[in-house]
């Protein structure tokens, strides 16, 4: 959008007011808006436009996961796969993406800008990378799972739970252990998580082919295996598309507003990433299929923790803040936890469980506002 570029360039105008006896009249004549007036003007215009980037991202978003909801599903039923599984692996690695592209993207330049000597420039970038996985973990089980399970109780199918649940827990501990060990950051903590990774998927995939007959899942029967992966695909790529352009614009609008860049990292950014997920999963338990929401939540945040902070350290090291290591970290190994006790204790995840994931989600917000809000902090 064009702006004038000093305030002698001017090109809005107002009819020139006079005052006679204490009246505002119309004197004839017209005089240029203030430069304030005018920043006001382009700024409401733009963030109008921000506004709309966004809605239109929400739109392809919904769309989108429909289709994704409806291929991840059709995979299971076809290949007898059970559903936490499909979730745990194709619906999670593809709803991960924008974390990883945000991060992965903010660790290459930090690793530019630590290369020119800009330190401050790469300490940025990196708790960008860092922030974004997360606290997207934090929250798709506090706010995303809270949610789902306030609207529509959970029921747990045990097995597959417990297996899952302990991995996300297991990652959740080897990523602390790591902020403790290397809080400067290592290439270490990138083998380490990314070998983490490995294991999981390894496991994942072994107990699938082992729920079925290897001939079953080589005959499916049902949609098509080629327009099956058109509606997959298309999905995907819908949800990636329109989760970027919500996380661009709103980054944009909060800059526009004076938001400082600590609370777009924490909420904006962190949230925006999220909204496959979030989208994911509330379309999964309007399906009655919430199987496949608790799967693409679990899956989701071992790849955040897993891939995304693995591949980000071998490009650069990520050192963690105290804020990081002793809070956010905390909160994530602690909604990990209760995540494994609700789901095991109860098998379901009831909607007071879901309120108090919730509510622990809100809080984090809180103390990150009144504790952590300020950019000298």
């Amino acid at each position: 959008m064009w702006r004038p570029r000093c305030a002698k360039a001017l090109v809005l105008i107002r009819v020139k007011q006079c005052s006679i006896g204490g009246v505002r009249h119309v004197c004839g004549g017209l005089a240029p808006l203030s430069a304030i007036e005018n920043l006001l003007y382009f700024a409401s215009m733009s963030a109008l436009l921000y506004l709309l980037f966004m809605a239109l991202g929400v739109a392809i978003l919904v769309k989108a996961s429909d289709l994704f909801t409806d291929a991840a599903v059709e995979v299971a039923r076809t290949f007898r796969i059970p559903e936490i599984v499909v979730g745990a692996t194709l619906v999670s690695l593809a709803t991960t993406l924008p974390e990883f592209a945000v991060s992965f993207t903010a660790a290459v330049k930090g690793k530019a800008a630590l290369l020119s000597g800009d330190e401050a420039a790469w300490l940025g970038r990196v708790g960008m990378a860092v922030g974004n996985a997360v606290g997207s973990t934090i929250c798709n089980v506090g706010l995303i799972l809270g949610l789902c399970a306030l609207l529509s109780p959970m029921v747990v199918e045990q097995r597959s739970f417990r297996r899952n649940g302990g991995s996300l827990l297991v990652i959740a501990l080897v990523f602390g252990a790591m902020s403790i060990l290397f809080p400067h950051g290592s290439l270490w903590v990138g083998v380490v998580m990314l070998t983490g990774l490995f294991a999981y998927f390894t496991s994942a995939i072994h107990h699938a082919l082992n729920a079925v007959p290897l001939e079953k899942m080589l005959a499916p029967k049902g949609t098509a295996p080629l327009k099956l992966a058109l509606l997959f695909a298309a999905g995907a790529i819908g949800v990636i598309a329109g989760s970027q352009l919500v996380v661009v614009f709103a980054e944009k609008l909060a800059r526009l507003m004076g938001v400082p860049e600590l609370i777009i990292a924490l909420t904006l950014v962190a949230l925006g990433t999220s909204m496959p997920e979030l989208v994911v999963s509330l379309a999964a338990i309007v399906k009655k299929q919430r199987g496949l929401s608790m799967g693409n939540i679990i899956g989701a945040n071992i790849l955040n923790l897993a891939w995304v902070i693995g591949a980000c350290s071998l490009v650069t090291p990520l050192p963690l803040t105290n804020q990081t290591r002793f809070f956010d970290i905390p909160v994530t190994l602690a909604l990990s936890a209760l995540l494994l006790i609700f789901g095991i204790s109860g098998k379901r995840l009831a909607r007071r469980e879901g309120a108090v994931l919730l509510a622990i989600y809100i809080g984090y917000l809180a103390m990150q506002f009144a504790v952590f809000g300020r950019t000298d902090s």
